[in-house]
């Protein structure tokens, strides 16, 4: 087996998760900064989930 793990097309490039992600969680901190901590927590649990998902989905919709 190769050190470099070989990309099957299945997922995005990490770099475009982390900044869409982080982008994200930047402007949800604007609209929710004075909610209760497990309220925040939730939200930002849920909006990761949501992204991951829709960015891979995005991504092998593109590649197909």
């Amino acid at each position: 087996m190769t050190a470099k793990k070989q990309s099957d097309g299945r997922w995005a490039p990490w770099w475009i998760y982390v900044v869409i992600i982080v982008g994200s969680n930047y402007v949800k901190q604007y609209f929710v900064q004075d909610w209760p901590v497990a309220i925040n927590a939730a939200i930002t649990l849920v909006l990761i989930g949501l992204l991951f998902v829709g960015i891979t989905a995005v991504y092998r919709g593109l590649r197909s």
